[in-house]
């Protein structure tokens, strides 16, 4: 199993990502306007899985599309090949729906393969084998493990409006380094109705809680570091804890 490489991977490039300030991130209420192609992260938490279908999948390997059964044969729709002769040709994965909200509003969302494996800490063939082969709709185990978590997530836009009726996660993370990196570098606007996006501390109107004083859109870094530092340790509270 690959998975932990690619997950490294994936992490080295999230990070670089974030400590760059090459992301941009919104709000869901934002996306769900939008009409283009490309992908933004979302800061969010999972509200609740949906357990009335299936969780997983058998795929084929070649590429990674849903084995169906046809005439009793196993058969990869998307290759045109019959893959019951060769079990190791199939593969599980996971195909798990939520509902995510942030600050502005709730969206419901696609957690694929790698997106899932990160937020379980397992791949799906594992969670087949100790819940059965026919336990294809959500454990109760499994929905108590994804309900709650917070991080931030990388959303599939599309200029067709496709994403109107659920978004697909490109990538996501709940590490705490990267969530640290964000707190540091990102703050969401006052309003998320003027102005979803959340920018650098450069260019973001920040909202000092402790004292409704703000430092406006344009600000420095050294005007902004003036902002009562018990807002970072107040946001560091309630995304970390």
């Amino acid at each position: 199993m690959d998975m932990y490489p690619s997950f490294i991977k994936e992490f080295s490039d999230i990070y670089s990502d974030f400590s760059s300030k090459k992301v941009v991130v919104r709000h869901l209420s934002t996306l769900k306007e939008l009409r283009e192609d490309a992908v933004y992260w979302i800061e969010g938490t999972i509200i609740n899985v949906e357990t009335n279908r299936e969780f997983c999948y058998l795929a084929c390997r070649a590429c990674d599309k849903k084995v169906e059964e046809v005439d009793w044969k196993k058969r990869c729709l998307h290759c045109g090949e019959y893959t019951f002769s060769n079990i190791f040709r199939l593969e599980d994965r996971y195909n798990i729906e939520v509902e995510v909200a942030d600050e502005s509003d709730t969206a419901r969302v696609i957690l694929w393969n790698k997106a899932s494996e990160k937020l379980l800490g397992e791949p799906a063939e594992d969670v087949i084998a100790l819940y059965g082969d026919t336990a294809r709709t959500m454990p109760a185990e499994i929905t108590e493990k994804i309900v709650g978590k917070e991080g931030l997530f990388e959303l599939v836009v599309s200029s067709e409006g496709l994403h109107v009726d659920g978004f697909n996660v490109s990538r996501l993370t709940i590490d705490e380094e990267i969530k640290e990196i964000y707190i540091m570098k990102y703050y969401p606007v006052t309003n998320p109705e003027e102005d979803s996006f959340l920018g650098t501390l450069d260019y973001v109107e920040i909202e000092d809680r402790t004292s409704n004083n703000n430092v406006q859109r344009g600000a420095t870094n050294d005007a902004a570091a003036e902002v009562d530092s018990e807002l970072t340790s107040t946001r560091k509270r309630q995304k970390i804890e």
